[in-house]
């Protein structure tokens, strides 16, 4: 690996200080207490045979910017430190000043904690919207993991009263290749985050039985599969509990960037097998499609801000709710986004599949008045402010309208099988509207939204 190293250009070896403040410390040094270990960062970057051709074909080449900040996560027994501190350089050697975020405490009754460092960057310049490090400590199971001795996490103990010196080292970065080091895009800059948790079931016979799902996620940016990659074959864990040999798995959670306006992320579930079962199509697709950060957002509880999960089923003869469909069946897909009129806080979605001549209408309306009885239509205009006629009431059986809960959650869903007249006078549904209102005889209306497909 030394060799490795002096051949090419764009590896560095990045000393980490970890000291704590002890009387022999010198007197400009912070003093902490006997349960408090500091830790200090020191950057010190080999001499390389700078061979562009080779480093080319390697690692990213090497910025000329002198390292200026460091960000460092780390996880130790009483919490998770996530800090960006200033390099400072001596003429030597670049290492980072005290930093009050980076006093690690001991457990009471111990003398050591036990580290993880997660995460390290190196930056030019301090760590906000559109700066990247330049320099880069790859984690283990990415592809640049074996550039490098030691892959992140390192993990050791720290001991109060000693100093100890951890290497780190790091590769030099091209953002353009930032999964190759085991991270996502978001993890290098900080934006506002949300979480949006999976859940599945799977009934790989007839007779109905229904076992956890294994699963794994592919996500991307944007509205399909050729955006930037945010999270790649990330499969839930299905255990066994030893004392009822039941099966179980916890929700399956990501964090995707949230950012100003409306962020779309496409989603790909496949089935996996587990100890419990085994899948005729193991590893296919079974599950597809693009979701928005405000459908995500329905999902929250309005006052506790407490996160349901979405919870899909395969090959349970259940109806899986928007927005994900299965990839293997063609079909036409419309999306609304239903925002309130006036103000009756009647917000959420509305969606349309029509596949061949069965089209299948879906409401879903989070927060509005507790058991309220609400007639809705697709009407002919493509436009909320002028809706026009009605084209297709979406009641349900009996001719009956929709009620909300005592909640004040309405979940609409029904199908209909249609005539080759009523598929053309419904015509393409991405010139529809729809519109929720308070009465039978159609006013006022309460929420309104454009259907589009997607």
């Amino acid at each position: 690996m030394k060799i490795f190293k002096n051949y090419f250009m764009g590896v560095a070896i990045v000393a980490m200080l970890f000291a704590s403040c002890s009387k022999d410390e010198n007197a400009g040094e912070p003093k902490v207490g006997d349960e408090m270990a500091t830790i200090s960062l020191g950057a010190v970057l080999n001499d390389f045979i700078r061979n562009q051709d080779v480093s080319k074909q390697s690692i990213p080449e090497c910025s000329d910017d002198a390292p200026m900040y460091a960000r460092v996560v780390l996880t130790h027994e009483l919490g998770e430190e996530d800090v960006v501190v200033p390099i400072n350089f001596d003429g030597t050697t670049y290492f980072t000043d005290y930093d009050e975020d980076l006093a690690i405490p001991i457990p009471e009754g111990e003398t050591t904690t036990a580290v993880s460092l997660t995460d390290f960057w190196i930056y030019a310049e301090e760590p906000g919207e559109g700066i990247m490090p330049i320099w880069m400590a790859p984690k283990e199971g990415s592809d640049f993991e074996n550039f490098v001795n030691d892959a992140l996490p390192l993990n050791f103990d720290l001991r109060a009263g000693s100093k100890k010196y951890v290497d780190v080292e790091v590769l030099c970065f091209d953002d353009r290749e930032v999964n190759l080091y085991g991270y996502q895009f978001f993890d290098l800059v900080p934006i506002p985050l949300i979480k949006f948790c999976l859940f599945g079931n799977f009934c790989p016979s007839e007779d109905g039985r229904h076992y956890v799902a294994g699963y794994s996620v592919n996500v991307w940016s944007g509205d399909d599969n050729t955006g930037d990659p945010l999270y790649t074959e990330v499969g839930n864990e299905v255990m066994m509990d030893d004392e009822t040999g039941d099966y179980f798995s916890d929700p399956l959670c990501f964090f995707l960037p949230d950012t100003e306006g409306v962020d779309t992320y496409y989603f790909e579930i496949s089935i996996e097998n587990t100890d419990e079962y085994d899948a005729d199509n193991a590893g296919e697709i079974i599950l597809s499609g693009a979701i928005t950060d405000d459908e995500i957002k329905l999902f929250y509880d309005e006052e506790t801000g407490a996160m349901d999960y979405y919870h899909f089923s395969y090959g349970c003869g259940d109806d899986n709710p928007p927005p994900f469909t299965d990839p293997t069946v063609t079909e036409k897909r419309y999306k609304a986004c239903l925002k309130e009129v006036g103000d009756s806080d009647a917000f959420g979605f509305a969606y349309l599949s029509l596949i061949g001549n069965e089209l299948t209408a879906k409401t879903w309306v989070p927060f509005m008045e507790p058991n309220a009885t609400t007639p809705q239509h697709i009407h002919e205009n493509a436009s909320c402010d002028d809706a026009g006629g009605v084209v297709w009431p979406l009641d349900l059986v009996g001719g009956d309208y929709p009620t909300s809960d005592a909640n004040g959650e309405l979940y609409y869903t029904r199908t209909w099988s249609l005539t080759n007249a009523q598929v053309s006078a419904l015509g393409d549904a991405s010139n529809r509207t729809i519109n929720l209102h308070e009465n039978v005889e159609g006013l006022p209306v309460i929420s309104c939204g454009e259907y589009d497909s997607y």
